[in-house]
């Protein structure tokens, strides 16, 4: 009969990164699981169980310069929570982020589900599901105090991300495209 007992440390470790020479703090985790068998002979094991970097510090995440300030900012605050590990509050700022979105938009209902609903005719129902999903988590975190994994709240920043490519920085690329074509053939036209 196996008996398993684990403890662990916590130690700061630093690197310097081959590609631009700048140092990398972390911090790992190593858990040291010890077995015991029937016989009495233990043997110990050491293996980092988690890493996380603590320096230099990770940027916010952004959206692109097409998409309103107000989501930016908000996106940005609410990627600065998440990857300080507070993944409730990031719920909440992407939730704050889709509902600015919703705004933007043109929704003027109350509720941020109507807000979505309210926008069901003009948009796709991939990115109505979508804001649905991010309304979701963030709902679920504030009023129920759900835990979302790391995984799941990058999920929702990446639908959100997606989001605004869609509504946003697509049609700008082709509203540039289009201009930039008018433009060229405006100068091939004798005045």
């Amino acid at each position: 009969m196996n008996m398993a007992k684990f403890h662990g440390v916590v130690q700061e470790e630093a690197w310097t990164c081959d590609l631009c020479g700048r140092a990398v703090l972390e911090l790992v985790g190593y858990a040291e699981t010890t077995t015991d068998d029937d016989e009495h002979h233990e043997e110990t094991q050491y293996y980092a169980a988690w890493r996380s970097v603590i320096w230099p510090e990770r940027p916010a995440r952004t959206l692109g310069n097409d998409v309103p300030a107000a989501v930016r900012s908000l996106y940005a605050e609410a990627s600065r929570a998440e990857f300080a590990d507070a993944l409730r509050l990031a719920g909440a700022g992407y939730r704050a982020a889709v509902e600015e979105i919703c705004k933007d938009q043109g929704a003027t209902k109350y509720k941020l589900y109507d807000k979505i609903t309210e926008l069901s005719g003009r948009l796709s129902p991939e990115v109505i599901n979508a804001l649905h999903e991010a309304r979701m988590v963030g709902n679920d975190s504030l009023h129920d105090g759900l835990e979302f994994s790391a995984e799941e709240i990058d999920d929702v920043a990446e639908l959100i991300r997606e989001i605004t490519v869609t509504l946003y920085d697509h049609p700008a690329q082709r509203k540039r495209m289009a201009d930039a074509r008018q433009t060229r053939r405006d100068a091939l036209t004798p005045p």
